[in-house]
C-alpha cells in the first residue's frame, strides 16, 4: 500500500540516493523544456485524427479561404467619398510595407480597379462587393494574408502572431484615429491572437496570486519555516517535473493549460497539510520531533495513499476527452499528484526532521463541531431535507443544456468579441458552414452539379438560421452568361485565371457552398446540421455532398462528445469510489455513504448553476471529470478514521473523537483549495473562470456534506446496527 513505513524511514536514513535521483530528474526536465509547445491555436482543441477535423482541413487545402485575418474599418462617412478613399490607398501601401504582410485584398480591389480590370469575367454586379462593403457604405473589410515564414525567427509561432497583430493593430489605430475611423481585427488569426493574450494575462496574474495564497495560509496556520520551505520546494520540483513530462511527450497545451500550475500547487499544499497537522497534534501531546513524524506518517499513510489514488483516477479520466488539451490537462495533474505524494513522504519528512517544534495552539472549530452534533439530534429532518433538495436538484440538472461557443469565451469588452459584433452588424457574421459539392464520377463541375447547387441554395436561403448563402451560381448569374458558355470558359481557363479559387478546387471537380449563419448554440448547430442532412438524403442522390464543415460546428460536436465522456467518466469514478470504500471498511454502507457524500455536492452545485442561467460548456464538463478525485480526499480521511461495525470501540464517542482530529485538517484543505481555485476567477477565458467557480462551490459543498451529513448517516446506518448487534 503505497510507500511502506519502513521504506519511508530507510530513505530518511540514506537520503543521498533520493536527492541525486531528484536532481537528475530535474536536469532531464530542464533539458527538455525547449521542446515545450507553447503555441496557442484554436485548432489544437481538435484531435488530428478526428474525421470531421480532417475533412475540414482538406476543404481548407482545396479552396482559397478569406477568413484568416479580416480588418474591419468603420466610419460615419461613406467609403466611396474621396475623404476616405484617398487615405485608404495610402494606408494599404503602408500595410504592404510590413514584412509580415504578403498581400491586402478585399474592398481595396474595387477601389483600385483590380477586379474591374478582369477581362475574362465581366460582371453586371460583382458578387464579392457586398461581402466587403456594408449596405450603408460605412464599413469595409480588408483581408490580410500574413507571411508566416517570418515566424521562424521567433521563439514560437504564438509570439510571432502576437507581435505581428499588436503591430498591425497599433499602426491601424494610429493612422485612422485622426479621421474618427474605428478598426477591428477578426478571423482565425485574430482568434488565436486573443487566446495567446489570455494565456499571457492568466500566467502573469496566477503566479503572484498563488504565492500570495501560500503565504497567507502559511502565516495563519503553518508557522514552521522548515515545513513551509519544504512544501514550497516540493511544489517547485513537482512543477518542473510536470513541465518536463509535457515537453518530452510533446503534449498539446492551450489557454486552459494556464490553470494546471494553480491546481498542482494548491493540491500539493492541501495534501501535505495532513502530515503537518498530525505532526503538530503529536508535538502538542508531548512527543519528540522524530516520534511526531513517525506518528504523522503512520496515521496518514492509508488516507494519503487512497486519496492520491482516487485523485489520479479522477484526473486520468480526463484523458478520455476527445480534446487533446484536456487530455494533457488530466495527464499532467495526475502525474503531479503522484510526484507530490512521493515527495511528501520523502523530502518533506526529511526536511521536517530539522524543524524545532514548540507547542502551539492548534486550529479549533468548536462551533462547527457543535453544529454537527446539533444536526445529529435531528436525523429525520436532516435526511428529509437532503432528499427533497436532491430531488429538486435532479429536476434542475435535467434542464441543463449544452450552450458552448468558442467565439464567446472572452469578456464582452474583449476586442475579438467587439469585432465579432461589428461583423454581424455590418455583414453576415462569422458563423460559417460549408458544403463541398462534387461529381460522383470525379468529372468537371457540370449542369447536374450546378442545378443541384441552385436548388440547395434556394432551400438554405429560406431557413431562419441562414443569413446568407454564397456559391458558384452567384458568379454565373452576375456575368449574365449561360451554363453552356460558362462550361466552355471553365474548360479553357484555369481556376486562378477565373479568380474562382474560393468556389472551385484546382481540378474543377468540386465546388464550395458557404453559409453564413445567425449566432447559434452548440445544440442548435447540430440540430440545423441534422435538418439539412435530412433534406440532402432526399435530394442529393446524383451528386456527392460532403458533411457540413465549419469550425463552430466542429467545436459543437467536440463539446457534446466531451460532455458525454466526462459524464461517463464521472459515473465510473463514483462507482469505483463506492467499491473502494466498501472494500476498505468491509461494509456496503460505507460505500453507499461515500457515493452520496461525493455525488450530492456536484448535483447541488450544477443545480444552482442551471438556476442561475448556467449551461454545459468545455470548462464545466471538465469539472465533472476532475472534482470527484479532489473532494473524495476529505471523505477518505474521515471515513478511514471512523470505526467499522466490527470494531469494539464503535460508539458515538469514538465517532466524535475521529471528527475532532480530522475536522481542522479538512477545513484547512477546503479553505486552501477554495482560495487556490478562486484565482481562476480572474481569468479572461470563460472555461477557466467557469471551471474555477464551480470547483470552489463543489469543494465547499463537499466539506459541508462531510461535516454535517456524514455524522447523521454514520449514526443512523452504522451505530444503530452495532447497538442492535
Amino acid at each position: 500500500m503505497g510507500l511502506h513505513i519502513r521504506t519511508v524511514w530507510t530513505i530518511q536514513r540514506h537520503p543521498l540516493g533520493l536527492f541525486v535521483s531528484i536532481i537528475l530528474l530535474i536536469l532531464l526536465s530542464l533539458l527538455g523544456l525547449h521542446r515545450l509547445n507553447l503555441d496557442v491555436n484554436f485548432s489544437d482543441y481538435f484531435s488530428p485524427t478526428d474525421p470531421r477535423f480532417v475533412a475540414f482541413n482538406q476543404m481548407n487545402d482545396s479552396f482559397e479561404r478569406h477568413d484568416q485575418l479580416w480588418l474591419l474599418l468603420e466610419s460615419k462617412q461613406h467609403w466611396r467619398e474621396a475623404e476616405l478613399a484617398e487615405p485608404l490607398l495610402t494606408f494599404i501601401e503602408q500595410l504592404k510595407g510590413n514584412p509580415n504582410v504578403i498581400s491586402v485584398q478585399g474592398y481595396n480591389q474595387f477601389l483600385q480597379g483590380d477586379v474591374s480590370a478582369d477581362k475574362i469575367l465581366n460582371y453586371k454586379k460583382h458578387p464579392r462587393l457586398a461581402s466587403v462593403l456594408s449596405e450603408n457604405g460605412q464599413a469595409i473589410l480588408l483581408q490580410l494574408k500574413l507571411n508566416e515564414a517570418q515566424s521562424k525567427s521567433f521563439a514560437t509561432r504564438s509570439v510571432w502572431l502576437m507581435s505581428t497583430l499588436d503591430e498591425i493593430d497599433a499602426a491601424t489605430s494610429a493612422f485612422w484615429l485622426p479621421m474618427n475611423v474605428n478598426s477591428y481585427l477578426n478571423g482565425t488569426h485574430a482568434l488565436n491572437w486573443q487566446y495567446a493574450k489570455v494565456l499571457r494575462h492568466d500566467l502573469l496574474w496566477f503566479a503572484p496570486s498563488l504565492l500570495g495564497i501560500i503565504f497567507l495560509m502559511a502565516a495563519l496556520f503553518i508557522r514552521q519555516k522548515v515545513w513551509i520551505t519544504a512544501l514550497c520546494l516540493n511544489s517547485v520540483v513537482t512543477l518542473i517535473l510536470t513541465l518536463g513530462i509535457a515537453a518530452w511527450l510533446k503534449l498539446t497545451l492551450a489557454a486552459i493549460s494556464a490553470f494546471v500550475p494553480v491546481i498542482i500547487v494548491t493540491l500539493a499544499l492541501a495534501y501535505a497539510s495532513h502530515l503537518y497537522f498530525a505532526w503538530r497534534r503529536a508535538i502538542n501531546l508531548g512527543k519528540s520531533n522524530t516520534q511526531a513524524l513517525e506518528h504523522s506518517v503512520s496515521v496518514n499513510q492509508a488516507p494519503l495513499f487512497y486519496s492520491t489514488l482516487t485523485t489520479i483516477l479522477g484526473f486520468s479520466l480526463l484523458m478520455f476527452s476527445p480534446s487533446p488539451p484536456i487530455q494533457s490537462f488530466g495527464l499532467l495533474v495526475a502525474f503531479a499528484v503522484l510526484c507530490n505524494y512521493l515527495l511528501s513522504l520523502t523530502t518533506l519528512i526529511y526536511f521536517a526532521g530539522f524543524s524545532k517544534p514548540i507547542k502551539e495552539q492548534g486550529m479549533h472549530f468548536g462551533l462547527v463541531l457543535l453544529f454537527a452534533k446539533y444536526n445529529v439530534k435531528r436525523p429525520n429532518a436532516v435526511i428529509l431535507g437532503i432528499v427533497l433538495l436532491s430531488v429538486l436538484s435532479l429536476i434542475s440538472v435535467s434542464k441543463l443544456t449544452l450552450n458552448d461557443d468558442p467565439l464567446g469565451y472572452f469578456e464582452s469588452n474583449n476586442s475579438f468579441t467587439v469585432s465579432s459584433q461589428k461583423m454581424r452588424q455590418y455583414f453576415a457574421g462569422i458563423n460559417l458552414q460549408h458544403y463541398v459539392v462534387s461529381s460522383k464520377k470525379g468529372a468537371q463541375i457540370d449542369k447536374v452539379e450546378l442545378a443541384f447547387i441552385y436548388k440547395f441554395a434556394r432551400y438554405l436561403k429560406v431557413q431562419p438560421e441562414v443569413n446568407k448563402v454564397q456559391h458558384l451560381g452567384d458568379w454565373i448569374k452576375s456575368t449574365g452568361m449561360g451554363q453552356t458558355q460558362f462550361k466552355r470558359l471553365l474548360t479553357e481557363k484555369s481556376v486562378v485565371q477565373l479568380r474562382l479559387q474560393s468556389e472551385l478546387n484546382k481540378h474543377k471537380n468540386a465546388s464550395l457552398v458557404t453559409l453564413y449563419l445567425v449566432p447559434m448554440t452548440a445544440m442548435e448547430l447540430v440540430a440545423f446540421e441534422t435538418k439539412v442532412n435530412t433534406w440532402l438524403a432526399s435530394n442529393a442522390q446524383n451528386i456527392d455532398v460532403s458533411p457540413s464543415l465549419g469550425s463552430n460546428l466542429l467545436f459543437a460536436h467536440l463539446s457534446i462528445d466531451n460532455a458525454n465522456n466526462m459524464l461517463i467518466s464521472f459515473g465510473v469514478a463514483l462507482l469505483a469510489l463506492a467499491v473502494l470504500l466498501s472494500m476498505l471498511k468491509r461494509s456496503l454502507a460505507f460505500g453507499f455513504m461515500g457515493l452520496l457524500l461525493n455525488f450530492l455536492p456536484l448535483l447541488w452545485v450544477f443545480a444552482l448553476w442551471q438556476l442561475n442561467g448556467g449551461f454545459i460548456s468545455l470548462g464545466t464538463a471538465v469539472v465533472l471529470g476532475m472534482m470527484l478525485g479532489i473532494i473524495v480526499d476529505d471523505t477518505l480521511h474521515l471515513m478511514l478514521r471512523l470505526p467499522s461495525k466490527d470494531c469494539s470501540h464503535s460508539n458515538t464517542t469514538s465517532m466524535w473523537d475521529a471528527f475532532s482530529q480530522v475536522l481542522p485538517v479538512i477545513t484547512f484543505t477546503t479553505l486552501t483549495i477554495s482560495l487556490g481555485f478562486s484565482i481562476g476567477l480572474m481569468s479572461d477565458f470563460a472555461p477557466i473562470s467557469q471551471l474555477s467557480l464551480l470547483s470552489c462551490l463543489v469543494v465547499l459543498f463537499a466539506w459541508g456534506f462531510d461535516v454535517l451529513m456524514l455524522p447523521v448517516l454514520y449514526q443512523r446506518w452504522m451505530l444503530r446496527r452495532i447497538d442492535a448487534d
